[in-house]
């Protein structure tokens, strides 16, 4: 009982001097003091951050505005055949990289001719197997709506439905024609390499660390 009388001397006398400091006489308003104080140092806390963020920003633009002066400074001391030749030489660059990319362009615009006739064949060839009433077990049939994009991304998606139709076809006509290999007639057998028995144990080089990857 002694110990709970003096806390509660305790708390008296640290109210007591709190009320002489700060003038607040009642525990209500010290809390509604606290509570806005800690709202005010948030918000202190909060523009401290942005305070900080504007000079990181303000100093990367002095050292954008240093690189410019240093630029400028270099060119007031260049002669004017420095200035001439270095001209030149930025005229020679403009039109070399004018010159590489309008043959970037040529290219993309061949590829996407080729692409867009690959998917015209795709499509008639997958139609025509399609009314021929072959089905496909392992690839997925694939849109050739007008708006379908076809490009170097998704074109073996295209082509594995073809090429599982085409398969489907050679052993088809194996079995019409009763080859008793049908059912491997469509592998290339004669791409196959040959087995080598006595090989010997297997010589594995420069294998990738899979930690790498």
């Amino acid at each position: 009982m002694d110990m709970y009388t003096r806390n509660v001397d305790v708390i008296e006398h640290a109210f007591n001097q709190i009320e002489k400091a700060t003038g607040v006489s009642s525990v209500e308003e010290i809390v509604t003091t606290f509570i806005k104080a800690e709202e005010q140092n948030y918000s202190l806390y909060n523009y401290v951050n942005m305070l900080n963020s504007d000079i990181d920003l303000v100093e990367e633009q002095n050292k954008t505005i240093g690189e410019e002066i240093k630029h400028h400074l270099a060119l007031q001391g260049m002669s004017d055949a420095d200035k001439d030749q270095a001209r030149e030489r930025l005229v020679s660059e403009i039109e070399e990289y004018k010159k590489n990319n309008s043959q970037k362009e040529s290219q993309i615009q061949d590829i996407e001719s080729q692409m867009s006739q690959i998917k015209e064949f795709a499509q008639k060839m997958c139609e025509g197997f399609t009314k021929s009433h072959f089905n496909l077990s392992v690839a997925s049939p694939m849109e050739y709506d007008e708006g379908t994009e076809f490009n170097e991304n998704n074109v073996t998606l295209y082509l594995s439905e073809l090429e599982e139709y085409i398969s489907n076809f050679i052993i088809f006509m194996a079995q019409k024609d009763k080859n008793p290999d049908a059912p491997i007639s469509a592998l290339s057998l004669d791409q196959m390499p040959l087995k080598e028995d006595h090989k010997g144990p297997l010589t594995i080089e420069n294998v990738p660390n899979p930690a790498a990857f």
